[in-house]
């Protein structure tokens, strides 16, 4: 079986904070009830997106819609159920080759990207890191038992990381740029990054 890179575009709009805001009351009062029923809510209309479906395994023939009851929610799965209807599909690091992430992954640190850049590019945060931005309490979140919650790359990010990929360009070619550069994972890098804006997160997910 394939594995393949997803990713998705998520603006922060008022409308989004508002629904964070929503998500995070209801967990920090324990009301259980209510952030499973703004999931379940958000959940029909998800219907149509296979490209939801896929990436987060949010099919209705898994096991989403029983993670989502009241004894199994958790913020991160809700903030994705309710979010996920707004992602905008961006072209992904598998557009050209299945395995482009991977590559990406093994050779930009023989070209000077630091883990943490190239986790940003790839993986991102866990969903519970962007939800603690916007939380007032100190206290961790910590994961739930649903864990395709997807990876996110904070707001900016994107920008800075476009600017190190036009400066491989720049630099004398090495062995490890040649072979990103002739299997076009560096153009899909571009390609992702490109539309993103200021104020949007980069969602991504690999499946398997």
């Amino acid at each position: 079986m394939a594995v393949l890179h997803h990713a998705f575009r998520c603006a922060i709009t008022p409308a989004l904070k508002r629904e964070v805001s929503d998500l995070l009351a209801a967990w920090e009062i324990g009301d259980r009830e209510k952030l499973s029923a703004m999931a379940v809510a958000r959940y029909a209309a998800l219907a149509g997106r296979e490209d939801i479906h896929a990436a987060f395994y949010l099919g209705p023939e898994g096991a989403a819609q029983s993670w989502l009851q009241p004894q199994f929610i958790s913020p991160g799965l809700a903030a994705l159920v309710v979010f996920a209807g707004n992602f905008a599909p961006l072209p992904t690091l598998s557009a050209s080759n299945d395995t482009n992430h991977h590559r990406l992954e093994t050779h930009l640190p023989a070209l000077g990207w630091s883990p943490e850049e190239i986790d940003s590019l790839i993986h991102g945060q866990p969903i519970e890191t962007m939800l603690h931005d916007y939380a007032g309490s100190a206290n961790r979140m910590e994961p739930g038992g649903f864990r395709h919650t997807g990876g996110w790359t904070p707001p900016g990010t994107a920008q800075k990381l476009s600017v190190k990929l036009d400066r491989l360009a720049l630099e004398p070619p090495k062995a490890s740029w040649s072979l990103l550069n002739e299997s076009k994972a560096l153009d899909d890098a571009r390609a992702m990054l490109a539309p993103l804006r200021d104020n949007d997160w980069l969602v991504t997910a690999i499946t398997h």
